[in-house]
């Protein structure tokens, strides 16, 4: 694909509508590790196809049937999306975490362990995110003034992005800190997350 096809593409697809937890059908949920603002809304199915093969987006859900369920992708604009899982795996966790699950009921101590570690945690993702959108905004702000023309429009258009960004931020947050959690081996009560609603 010619780089400005690939380019009108990418531009296509971050046009789509953003997509929300609340959007995910089921248990599923949106991958902890992905950037919000690449996690999008896709009705077109045809559209959908050219994403898929040009390795610029993998589905995150699709209706089958009667499903009525949104279409979720998740873009990757440097169009390096992994490949497709083989037919059958059904995008579905591996079978040892179905028995892990039954493995260990939490204690009181436990889950009252875990609330205060996911509260320190969001305090800190908190911060951390706010004031990287917070300067995000400001810088943009500062320079639509020097600006005209296109390089305007730009900026406007990033700094609607920016704002919207900051809005979703609540959910980002609360993925952001069960990822930290999950990654830290060393806190054991890290496994009753699965508990908890994302």
């Amino acid at each position: 694909m010619a780089s400005s096809a690939r380019e009108r593409l990418l531009e296509r697809a971050l046009t789509l509508p953003l997509a929300s937890p609340s959007d995910f059908s089921g248990d599923r949920r949106p991958p902890p590790d992905a950037d919000p603002h690449h996690l999008r809304l896709i009705a077109d199915t045809g559209l959908r196809a050219r994403l898929l093969d040009a390795n610029l987006a993998v589905g995150l859900q699709s209706p089958k049937g009667p499903q009525r369920i949104k279409s979720i992708v998740r873009i990757y604009p440097h169009f390096n999306a992994p490949p497709a899982p083989r037919h059958g795996s059904g995008g579905r966790k591996p079978a040892h975490r179905t028995s892990e699950r039954h493995a260990q009921l939490a204690t009181i101590e436990d889950m009252e362990t875990l609330l205060s570690r996911v509260r320190m945690v969001e305090t800190e993702v908190a911060r951390e995110m706010r004031a990287s959108v917070d300067a995000d905004i400001d810088r943009l702000k500062r320079t639509m003034a020097l600006l005209s023309g296109i390089e305007l429009e730009e900026s406007h258009r990033k700094l609607g992005e920016a704002l919207a960004r900051r809005k979703e931020l609540g959910w980002q947050i609360r993925l952001e800190a069960y990822r930290r959690i999950e990654q830290d081996e060393s806190f054991a009560p890290r496994i009753y997350l699965r508990h908890f609603a994302r």
